[in-house]
């Protein structure tokens, strides 16, 4: 087992930790203004980000529902991480980024409808890592300020479970990414 892979599974084996806790939290009564900043939710995200010069990458993280300071913004922190990797005989290379970001979301509801399509946009730190064990080549970690924009589609099912899809590309120095990702967020009605 190879060492990006025990990193892969314990990032894994974290993520089932929080959507556990997130489906034994407890439920409260449900007041009638949805807006107000607080924990609102958590949930989790997995999908695909392809990487400025790297191969694509299955990218998985955890995000919050912070609340809405005015009625259909939406406030969403984050972290992502993705990590590709390469073996060529004894010699290997990863590169990864774990993204710290803030998004801003936009719904735009629909009359009498579940879906919910939005429009957003954030900001975040990311913490690009690139690792070697090849000769003459060197490890290399940074950290750089990235801007995205997504948009997607949320589809409250139950009122405190969603499910979302989203298509987002991330502005980061010389690592630019286009995401396709969908996730769940489970609410806490309180």
């Amino acid at each position: 087992m190879t060492h990006s892979m025990v990193r892969r599974g314990s990032g894994l084996a974290g993520l089932v930790l929080v959507a556990a806790l997130a489906v034994a939290a407890p439920a409260h009564a449900q007041t009638s203004d949805d807006t107000g900043i607080g924990l609102k939710g958590i949930g989790v995200r997995l999908g695909l980000t392809d990487p400025e010069d790297a191969s694509s990458a299955l990218m998985y993280g955890v995000h919050v529902d912070a609340g809405t300071f005015v009625r259909n913004v939406h406030i969403l922190p984050s972290v992502e991480f993705w990590s590709v990797g390469n073996d060529v005989g004894i010699y290997n290379a990863d590169y990864s980024d774990l993204a710290v970001k803030v998004d801003v979301n936009l719904d735009f509801p629909l009359q009498d409808q579940r879906l919910v399509p939005y429009l957003g946009g954030g900001i975040g730190f990311h913490r690009l890592k690139f690792e070697t064990n090849a000769p003459g080549e060197f490890d290399n970690t940074d950290t750089k300020l990235g801007l995205s924009l997504q948009g997607g589609m949320r589809n409250d099912f139950t009122p405190n479970l969603a499910l979302f899809g989203e298509l987002g590309y991330s502005f980061v120095e010389d690592a630019n990414q286009l995401r396709l990702l969908g996730g769940l967020t489970y609410k806490f009605i309180y």
